[in-house]
């Protein structure tokens, strides 16, 4: 059978493969976060994150520390179906369940085609990436966003004279310095691995077509952030950071990035909330267009 036959060889993604994963990724119309090259590269140190190539598709598979590898469904428009069947099987022949995490719903008919019923698609609402319209977060107009409104307009007030700068080759070495002065995770792992994509970040930024910015209040950095356009109609924010000692940077440097850097595309995914309450509070005040589904998938 022709789904058996082609080899699985798993390569740990580095920025020179930022172009093939790329021609792949714009196969698709997807707008997850997970798979976008910049989220791939941020967080591949914090847990293994490989790829191959299977019958025309990308497979992406991440491994957590002392977990199972889990993939994303097969990214581009080679066949699917054979690489679906190829991979369950290798798994299988590793003594291991064939797990799908990231799944958009309009995958799942594909999925019931080649396993029949006996999957169980489990929504994860924890993981649902946040979709706004891009001129919503820059204009904030309406009774809706009153609020957030008055915050940006009292940043705007008491800190007049603030700039936004792009971030480029002339303040990254000053940007690496501040985030490392603001850096406090302490014992938190997810932060600590958080923190070193950061720094990956920076020390690789010109190579990365990453689109950021920072905010300047009497020379000094007080908040930055930067993402990446999919596609002509979506963007990913992949991190905000602000010093917190200025009331409303986080919000101004929100606004500010979208109005500079991606104010003509259309809607902006701010990711997840990962099930955190203060964090999906943030994230629903901004009123998304909606949030996408994501699901996962065992098979055994």
């Amino acid at each position: 059978m022709e789904s058996t036959q082609q080899n699985i060889i798993f390569k740990e993604i580095t920025l020179d493969d930022k172009l093939l994963i790329s021609t792949y990724l714009r196969q698709e119309h997807f707008m997850l976060s997970d798979i976008s090259f910049g989220n791939l590269f941020i967080w591949r140190l914090a847990r293994k994150i490989a790829f191959c190539v299977l019958y025309d598709c990308l497979i992406i598979e991440t491994t957590y520390p002392n977990e199972v590898p889990f993939c994303f469904f097969p990214i581009g428009s080679g066949n699917k179906q054979a690489a679906l069947t190829r991979l369950y099987q290798y798994y299988k022949d590793r003594g291991q369940a064939f797990i799908l995490h990231a799944v958009e719903h309009y995958n799942l008919t594909l999925l019931y085609e080649v396993f029949g019923n006996t999957i169980t698609p489990i929504l994860n609402r924890d993981r649902g990436d946040y979709i706004y319209k891009t001129c919503d977060l820059i204009e904030l107009t309406g009774r809706k966003y009153h609020k957030k409104k008055n915050h940006l307009n009292k940043f705007f007030s008491q800190y007049q004279g603030f700039t936004f700068e792009y971030i480029g080759a002339n303040n990254l070495a000053e940007l690496l310095t501040t985030w490392k002065q603001w850096d406090n995770t302490d014992n938190d792992i997810s932060l600590q691995n958080e923190s070193k994509g950061i720094v990956s970040v920076f020390e690789h930024y010109m190579d990365l077509g990453f689109l950021g910015g920072l905010l300047r209040f009497n020379g000094d950095i007080i908040a930055f952030s930067f993402g990446e356009i999919i596609r002509d109609n979506l963007c990913i924010i992949h991190i905000e950071k602000a010093n917190i000692q200025y009331h409303g940077a986080y919000q101004a440097i929100n606004q500010q990035l979208l109005l500079h850097c991606f104010h003509n595309i259309t809607y902006v995914n701010r990711e997840e909330d990962l099930g955190i309450e203060g964090l999906r509070k943030a994230k629903m005040s901004y009123h998304p267009e909606f949030i996408l589904e994501k699901y996962e998938i065992t098979i055994i």
